[in-house]
């Protein structure tokens, strides 16, 4: 049986890397298949010219390295802000992250569906009809020779849950959107993984990997929290997911060692270690 594939997110090196320069570093780690993060200064589109895009593309190639997906995280934008002008930002920013995709031939794009505030929430049919109208545009910019856009389950968004994830494709009416499941996610909202990949195996195309407890909300090295990660694994066999699992954690200090150690662990459930022949 061949091991689950397992990649690296730069998040943790997002402040002191850039994203080349983080990707070729993991890759000394044994990883050959990245998300990256889109923010600046390690990776920001407008920073970007032609021939830096295509000198990262040349040296990736050259390596033999992959960029499974850019993710534009939600920090200092909002897809659902009550601000037109904002969600005009937001939405813009995207467009070029979708672009620069293009430029590094990533097959997905993030688009994580928009924050709301835990003390006055914009009411939901007004943030579902932005996330939708948004959702729609992204496709459109896209095409059909893109990259897919992906929706992952964060527990500060609109759609905290894949569930929610589920029902509002399901409005979106295009099949071209797939869902990224956050295992950490999942399990700090209270889900089963087994349940969430069970419901959304259809459209699942990335996997994010990292601990946490129910308590404090983390993406933390494996191990670290209740994460199943057992029965995650079998439960990508049994949906026959073949893509990629990506270590995505959140690590200040030594973050070297978490990837070592965290990948380690995960080869004892069945995914495969970084560098080695997963045959």
């Amino acid at each position: 049986m061949s091991a689950l594939r397992v990649g690296a997110h730069t998040f943790s090196y997002s402040f002191t890397h850039t994203a080349l320069d983080a990707m070729l570093h993991l890759a000394g780690l044994g990883f050959n298949a990245f998300e990256v993060l889109v923010s600046a200064p390690h990776c920001w589109p407008g920073e970007l010219d032609a021939g830096t895009r295509r000198a990262v593309r040349s040296r990736l190639d050259a390596d033999g390295l992959e960029i499974t997906s850019l993710c534009f995280p939600s920090i200092d934008n909002n897809l659902i802000s009550t601000a037109a002008d904002m969600r005009r930002e937001t939405k813009d920013v995207i467009h070029r992250v979708i672009d620069l995709a293009g430029d590094w031939r990533v097959p997905n794009v993030l688009v994580i569906p928009g924050k709301l505030s835990p003390l006055w929430p914009v009411p939901y049919e007004w943030a579902l009809a932005w996330f939708l109208e948004a959702m729609r545009e992204f496709l459109d910019h896209a095409g059909d020779d893109g990259p897919a856009l992906i929706v992952e389950n964060v527990p500060i968004t609109l759609l905290p849950r894949v569930r929610d994830i589920a029902t509002a494709l399901e409005a979106l009416g295009d099949d071209r959107v797939g869902i990224l499941y956050d295992a950490a996610n999942g399990v700090f909202m209270g889900d089963d993984p087994v349940s969430d990949l069970g419901l959304v195996k259809d459209r699942l195309r990335l996997v994010h990997l990292s601990d946490t407890t129910r308590e404090v909300y983390r993406h933390d090295p494996v191990g670290a929290g209740v994460v199943p990660f057992a029965a995650v694994a079998e439960t990508l066999r049994e949906v026959g997911y073949g893509g990629c699992s990506i270590l995505e954690m959140v690590v200040k200090d030594d973050p070297d060692a978490a990837f070592a150690e965290s990948n380690r662990r995960l080869a004892a459930w069945g995914w495969e270690i970084a560098g080695a022949d997963s045959a």
